[in-house]
This record gives structure tokens, sequence and C-alpha cells, in this order.
């Protein structure tokens, strides 16, 4: 048996601690990629139960399984901007509030609205460095032209996504003024610009950057930030899975792919049914290849070999070093000195949203 254990008190927590920070602004909790690997289904259901009313995903989908599951009430944000009919139909199925970033996607949102004769309730989004999507800043006029012409829209929010929250404060201080500045003139020109969120995880934990009306928080949910600090969180989501074979090798004997790993002395292994396809090792790929992100990643590569960091896992409340290669489906072990067998439970470190949805998420309390 394998599952993605998930402690709801910590969750709860980590609630607790976000409404404290975000003082009066409203919590946008941010549920995409199956609420970061821990369960849409069951995320939404302990943020109801928190108080939280205001849902965010990428996916048009998600909306609509979320209304199906009974979130009825709740305003529930699509933070990507699109186009595409399908989309867009099924945004206003689900009564979803749609990012509008370019004046093309708020035309083909418009129309199909007016065809269903619906109105949608809509975000600008306001691209001040993140560039994926969003108006600039100097296309003041388009966004004045969701208020003038597109009379099917209802504009009842305005944010922007920094990029370099984690990193430089400086950055994303300048973001912050852009997008204000561009709030200024919707305002200047007689319009409301409605709720405004910028903060994300990151930008609220790490930069400490003003919360506006809405903070949008996503990771910090599960208590996982980039940002280092003592913020209060408690991270949850951690592999359960059991020993499914135990033997001891001789001196000399070599355990996984490449032989990588040599017996320096009678070893006793023992065999996890987990690997790289459960999320087990797995990391987000490093696509920065510019000079100064590559030197920083070779300088963290020495580190861990001088510092000799070794993988482990929890074994009967002891961590027992992986040995030679995580494989796709199983890890081996070494169990010398613990009492351990067959069905002995162990936990594993995970990034839970690189956990598959096929792997079973169980909450206690």
């Amino acid at each position: 048996m394998k599952a993605l254990l998930v402690e709801k008190s910590k969750i709860l927590n980590n609630i607790q601690v976000i409404k404290t920070a975000a003082g009066e602004a409203q919590i946008i909790a941010v549920l995409k990629i199956n609420a970061y690997g821990l369960g849409l289904r069951q995320m939404a259901e302990i943020c109801r139960e928190a108080g939280i009313r205001r849902f965010a995903v990428t996916e048009p989908e998600d909306a609509v399984r979320l209304r199906d599951w009974g979130f009825g009430e709740e305003e529930i944000l699509i933070l990507r901007s699109t186009a595409c009919e399908e989309d867009i139909k099924l945004i206003l199925q689900a009564g979803a509030t749609a990012t509008i970033g370019s004046y093309d996607a708020a035309l083909a949102l418009n129309g199909i609205a007016e065809s269903q004769g619906t109105i949608c309730d809509v975000h600008i989004k306001v691209d001040t460095g993140m560039g994926r999507y969003g108006f600039c800043p100097t296309e003041i006029d388009r966004i004045l032209s969701v208020y003038r012409y597109l009379g099917n829209l209802n504009v009842t929010g305005t944010y922007t996504h920094y990029a370099n929250a984690f990193r430089s404060k400086k950055k994303t201080q300048a973001q912050y003024e852009s997008f204000l500045a561009v709030v200024e003139k919707i305002r200047a020109a007689g319009y409301e610009p409605g709720m405004l969120h910028a903060s994300n995880s990151e930008a609220f934990f790490g930069c400490r950057m003003p919360n506006l009306d809405a903070v949008r928080i996503g990771s910090a949910l599960g208590g996982r930030v980039i940002s280092r600090g003592d913020f209060g969180l408690q991270k949850t989501g951690r592999l359960q899975s059991e020993i499914v074979e135990a033997r001891w090798l001789p001196k000399g004997a070599t355990v996984g792919y490449g032989s990588a790993f040599v017996a320096k002395h009678p070893t006793r292994i023992a065999i996890i049914p987990v690997g790289s396809a459960d999320g087990f090792t797995v990391q987000k790929a490093r696509t920065d290849n510019r000079v100064s992100v590559c030197l920083r990643a070779a300088l963290s590569a020495l580190k861990g070999i001088f510092r000799r960091r070794n993988l482990t896992v929890s074994v009967a409340g002891k961590r027992a070093p992986v040995v030679g290669h995580v494989g796709v489906s199983h890890t081996a072990i070494d169990v010398t000195g613990i009492e351990c067998g067959p069905g002995t439970q162990v936990f594993l470190e995970v990034s839970p949203m690189f956990v598959p949805p096929t792997v079973s998420r169980i909450y206690v309390d």
C-alpha cells in the first residue's frame, strides 16, 4: 500500500497563520494542480470549513468539478486568460470569474457570454513582469475598452503576479508600483478596478509585500514556501508505504542500476515499492540557464558532495539511508540495526504536487 498522508490539523494551523498575517485582506485559496498535490476536493472542504470563500484554479474543468461537489456559493477565479471557446463555455457553465489578460480574450468571452444571455464577472490581469498573461501597463486604452464596449463583462477585480518575490524585493517592489500606476489610471478614467490582489505565498511571507484587498495563497496552505524563515507554517504531505522485502547482503554486494552502492560490510537491505513514478526524489527541472543560476546550482551540488547529504527515509522512528539509485517503482534502504521487516511502515519526504493522482490521499486529524 502507498498513500500521501496529509494532516488536517497542520493545514488548519497554516490557515490561521495566513489569516493573522493577512489582517483585513481577503484570502484567495489557490487550489491549482490538485491543490498543489494535496487533493482539490479535500483542500476546498478544509478551506471552506476555515471560513475561506474565494478559490482560484488554472483549469476551467476544476471549477466545474468544484461546483459539482457542492461548492456553489464560493467565488472561483480562473487564473489563466483564454480565448478558447471550450474553455470559455466551461467558465460560464461553472459561473466562475474569468481572468482577461488581452483584448482578444475579452472579446471572445464577451461574445460567448452575450450569445448565452449572461454577464460574466472578470478580473483584469496586468503583466508587470511575469510575461505570461496580462495587459502590458502601456495598454491602458485596451483595458479601458473592456469597460467601455464589452457590456457582458463585469469587472470585479484587477491583479498582477510577481516574478521575483522569492529572490528580489527590489524588483517585486517595482512590479507593485507599476501595477498601482495602472490601477490609478483606471480610476482616473472614472472606472472601478474592483478587488486588488498581487501577493502570492512567496511575496506574502518572504517579501512582506502590501496585502492590498486580497492575497493569493497556494503552496503555503500546505506549509511549503521557498523563502527561508520561521513563519509558523507546518509542512504536510508525506508518502506512506511499507517494507515488502528485507534481506542480508554480503560484503561486496551491489544494489541498483549501475551498481551505485557497494556494501562495505554485511548489510541488511529493505525494499520499498515506491520510486520516482510515485513522486519520490522528483523535483522541478531547472530551465534557467543563465550563468549566475548555473553557478549557484553548481555550488549547491559541491556543498552536497562535501557535506555528504544522504537521502533517508523514516522507518520505525529512525532514519534509514537510501542505497543505490532510486528506481521507477522501487527503493532500497539500509536497515542494518533497525528492527523491521515486511509490513513495517515507511515514511518518505516528497513534494506532493509530483505525487500522481493514482496515489491515494489520506487525510488524518
